[in-house]
């Protein structure tokens, strides 16, 4: 596992597999284990799950600058844009459940 993260950081994974598998389908976990938290009475789990899926949406980010440093594609642009968007959201969000972090 610490070896794929490291790819993923450097950038060393496609871009299909960087956007969709760790960003697109790591983020939908993430948050549908917060929302699970919310539906099982453990309110706690959806500021973990968001600060969790900061950080990988971060490290995906990373490894989109790398690949992009290489090669500038437009589909790699696109989803650099896409998941800088999703990370300023991200930070909107945690800063509307901050009172959550501290009940």
């Amino acid at each position: 596992m610490q070896g794929m993260l490291n790819k993923l950081i450097t950038g060393k994974l496609s871009l299909p597999k960087t956007f969709w598998g760790w960003g697109f389908c790591g983020g939908f976990l993430l948050n549908l284990i917060g929302s699970l938290g919310i539906y099982t009475d453990s309110p706690y789990w959806l500021p973990i799950s968001y600060c969790l899926r900061e950080i990988l949406l971060l490290a995906v980010c990373s490894g989109l600058i790398f690949q992009l440093k290489y090669k500038i594609r437009f589909w790699g642009v696109l989803a650099l844009v896409v998941i800088v968007l999703e990370l300023i959201a991200g930070i909107i969000m945690m800063a509307g459940l901050f009172s959550l972090f501290f009940q």
